[in-house]
């Protein structure tokens, strides 16, 4: 388990190991599969991709992936391993680049 604790926040959220490394290999994987001409993909598309290639596998009972999808793209930007465009709207992610 892993788990997402918001310094100052007032919730804690927990996430099964194995639904944390599908949605974050399924993210970084759409990011490069299907970001635009400019590396870039809307959040909205990744949480659709999520649905669709996720949404009946046995690790997510309910079915739902847009919070899981959600908690998993704000740790990686965490980690900075990815990162939102600024000043976009609707949210933008691209890959972050590597530092030489």
């Amino acid at each position: 388990m892993l788990n997402g604790s918001l310094e100052g926040g007032m919730e804690d959220w927990t996430l099964d190991l194995e639904q944390y490394e599908l949605v974050r290999n399924l993210i970084l994987t759409s990011i490069e599969e299907f970001a635009d001409d400019d590396g870039t993909i809307a959040l909205k598309a990744i949480i659709d991709i999520a649905q669709d290639r996720l949404g009946d596998h046995p690790a997510f009972p309910g079915g739902r992936l847009k919070n899981i999808t959600t908690y998993t793209k704000v740790d990686l930007e965490a980690r900075e391993l990815i990162e939102r465009v600024p000043k976009r709207s609707p949210q933008r992610l691209r890959l972050r680049p590597l530092e030489s």
